[in-house]
């Protein structure tokens, strides 16, 4: 089922949300103008924002704090993003150039701290300690997430509880936020745990980072809208190539430091992905993935049957088998 339909429930919300949050990005500054229609010509799926509008309907409320909410997050999504290239010298972003490759560096960090600006400025109106708190955790998570994943390279960590780590501070976190803000505001303080859906988000967030990791070896360029073996070439360990590194019990630290230092041609890239494939690193990865969408929708289980709780079981399962 392709995304569109999966999210059909929570279409009028989503687009009031992107009217919305054009509006957020509005500046006095002409070139930050320029900037900011240029990302939001290249929008991505809008998956968090639908997160809150789909928990928060499933139980059965919704207010002004879940469009807010929604806004809040892609923005601190968006900011991410754009940073992240800059951090990994990327000159693709959703099939086109990056921010940075058609500026440069300076202005892409600046238009990130400008969304994060006007994140925290709807923080402000929102007026609920609980949803800045979830806000604020995040914003710290991710950050280390992108910290660890460097360490991780620099310091020849190579272990699947470094790679967990990793992930649920860096992806998983943000839509983890989504889904417990979702909770928040659809259960009306009536005793739901919504640290549940902490879990839920966190569950679903490794099933996407782990299928995002796969892409890169298995992706077709076209569809994924990046450069295949991208992640090999950015030296970056994820966890196809942490089970294969270790297939063959533990790892000689030399081995991985000349992986680490080769030149990466498109040939050596090429030896790499077909070696993670032969040494069974997609297959585990892929079953690691179904894993974590298990376990999110054992959550679900217990709340009444509705259309939005269909929604969010497919989103789940189109998270791990989506192929862009």
């Amino acid at each position: 089922m392709e995304l569109n339909e999966i999210l059909l429930p929570v279409r009028e919300d989503l687009e009031e949300f992107e009217k919305r949050f054009v509006n957020a990005l509005d500046s006095r500054v002409e070139l930050l103008n320029v900037v900011i229609r240029y990302v939001a010509q290249h929008r991505g799926k809008r998956l968090r924002p639908a997160l809150v509008f789909l928990i928060s309907r499933m139980m059965g409320h919704t207010d002004a704090r879940a469009m807010e909410a929604a806004q809040i997050i892609e923005l601190i999504h968006t900011a991410t993003l754009i940073h992240d290239d800059v951090v990994d010298q990327s000159d693709m972003r959703r099939g086109a150039a990056s921010v940075n490759a058609i500026w440069d560096n300076k202005i892409s960090i600046l238009v990130g701290d400008f969304l994060f600006a006007q994140a925290l400025n709807l923080m402000m109106h929102l007026n609920s300690p609980q949803i800045n708190r979830i806000l604020s955790r995040v914003t710290r998570r991710m950050s280390e997430g992108e910290l660890l994943q460097i360490q991780q390279s620099q310091n020849l960590q190579l272990d699947e509880e470094s790679y967990f780590q990793m992930i649920s501070d860096k992806t998983a976190s943000l839509i983890a936020a989504a889904c417990q803000i979702g909770a928040i505001i659809g259960s009306r303080g009536n005793g739901i745990d919504t640290e549940l859906f902490w879990r839920f988000g966190t569950y679903m967030g490794c099933a996407f980072q782990i299928q995002d990791d796969l892409l890169d070896y298995i992706g077709d360029e076209e569809v994924t809208g990046k450069p295949a073996g991208n992640d090999i070439k950015e030296n970056k360990i994820t966890l196809p190539l942490i089970y294969a590194f270790h297939r063959n019990g533990k790892l000689p630290e030399e081995q991985l430091r000349e992986f680490i230092r080769k030149e990466k041609t498109d040939a050596y890239i090429a030896e790499i992905r077909q070696m993670v494939i032969d040494l069974g690193g997609v297959d585990y990865a892929r079953k690691r993935a179904e894993e974590f969408v298990e376990k999110a929708l054992t959550i679900l289980e217990p709340f009444e049957d509705n259309v939005y709780k269909r929604s969010l079981e497919e989103l789940v399962q189109f998270s791990a088998v989506r192929q862009n």
